[in-house]
């Protein structure tokens, strides 16, 4: 993860059902790990990067009302605030695919607010993963 000046990406969440979504808010606790990056190299090996678990001191279930064709944008910093499960292999340059997972599980919560729940996966984007 980048330990200084992280540059940012964004991940788009598009509403293309006819009727609005709710979905979490990323500050709390239902929603804060609803984003995460997978990572494949050339040698078929996957990485799972999501956001460290995180003690919550303030927390309440709060949501986002999206509306058909509408977006909600999530911009992304891996920077320590995000793990990477396994760790990346030490090397200078590597070729990798990405893509964006949107996942919500469904929770008592996440029903009595009308929450959107399942899995949704970005298309697939190769990249070189450079370490520095």
């Amino acid at each position: 993860m980048a330990h200084d000046k992280p540059r940012a990406f964004y991940v788009v969440l598009t509403n293309v059902s006819a009727e609005p979504q709710a979905v979490w808010e990323y500050w709390n606790s239902w929603g804060y790990q609803t984003v995460s990056i997978e990572l494949t190299t050339v040698d078929s090996r996957k990485y799972l990067v999501s956001r460290r678990q995180e003690d919550f001191t303030r927390n309440f279930p709060s949501t986002f009302l999206i509306e058909p064709g509408e977006h909600q944008v999530y911009a992304i910093r891996l920077d320590q605030e995000w793990d990477t499960h396994p760790s990346l292999p030490k090397a200078a340059e590597t070729p990798i695919t990405l893509k964006a997972i949107y996942e919500v599980v469904p929770t008592p919560e996440a029903a009595q607010y009308k929450v959107w729940t399942g899995r949704l996966e970005s298309r697939t984007y190769k990249f070189n993963l450079r370490q520095w």
